[in-house]
């Protein structure tokens, strides 16, 4: 496999999950990263199913967990599929030497970790990281400017991004206390106000208003209090399933950072023009 690029990607959210997806469709050989158990709430947007449930689809794609070397090596090899691991970082480090890796755990609400790997090139998405030191290059993922590549120093936070943030989660169920999440709904139903969504060991889960399931933890997930379960939508025409719009402009964004770096693009300036 020495003519081909092979790229890591930790995560399995709804952005990691189109990033993958869109890199092996551009020929790439790809393999998802996830040591801990997703906490995705869109599971039917990204692989976060193929955690638990061993293989998960997305717009055409496979993503499959992986426990030995021969299936791992198929998936790189043939790409059929991409090889999920799970295995703590080291062990998935060492498992290849990889060109590239990308961090999307910041999506989910993770905390950016330095890429401490000796790649050819290491993004970090989301802010926390800082180009130069964490990383060799840092994505923006969300507020005014998402998609900006940073080649030296931190993503810019704004007040914009807090407000972004807190409307996307307004339509978020969150755990009233810790134990073990179970439901019988599934991702997309339609629900009514103060429908029973499931329920953290005996308090039960209602909605706060009429809409359609958009993301759900999956059944007999250990929780926190406070963290997020569900998630509502009022707009019934939102999608429910398949790369969002945003993730697929974010994805393109990050291929072609993987492209212009790995194939010495000189990228383009626009200092003094705009």
């Amino acid at each position: 496999m020495s003519d081909q690029t092979c790229i890591l990607v930790f995560g399995v959210g709804p952005l990691a999950s189109a990033t993958a997806r869109l890199l092996l469709l551009a020929g790439f050989a790809v393999a998802l990263h996830q040591r801990e158990a997703p906490k995705v709430l869109r599971r039917k947007m990204s692989f976060a199913d193929a955690w638990s449930r061993g293989r998960a689809m997305l717009d055409g794609v496979e993503a499959r967990l992986v426990r030995g070397d021969a299936e791992f090596l198929a998936g790189l090899r043939q790409k059929s599929f991409i090889p999920l691991l799970r295995q703590p970082f080291a062990g998935a480090a060492e498992r290849w030497p990889w060109d590239a890796i990308v961090d999307a755990r910041r999506e989910d609400g993770g905390l950016f970790e330095k890429i401490d790997y000796d790649a050819s090139l290491r993004i970090g998405l989301g802010a926390g990281c800082v180009a130069g030191e964490d990383c060799d290059l840092a994505i923006a993922i969300d507020g005014p400017d998402p998609g900006a590549i940073i080649r030296k120093g931190a993503i810019r936070q704004r007040e914009s991004e807090t407000q972004d943030r807190s409307l996307r989660a307004r339509g978020r169920i969150v755990a009233p206390l810790a134990g073990l999440f179970t439901t019988e709904r599934e991702i997309g139903a339609l629900v009514a106000k103060g429908a029973v969504l499931g329920g953290v060991e005996d308090q039960l889960i209602l909605s706060p208003f009429a809409g359609r399931l958009l993301g759900l933890r999956e059944s007999g997930a250990a929780v926190a209090a406070g963290e997020p379960i569900a998630e509502v939508g009022v707009n019934l025409s939102e999608p429910f399933s398949g790369v969002a719009r945003s993730d697929q402009a974010l994805a393109r964004a990050i291929l072609l950072a993987v492209q212009m770096e790995l194939n010495g693009w000189t990228p383009v300036t626009l200092d003094g023009l705009v």
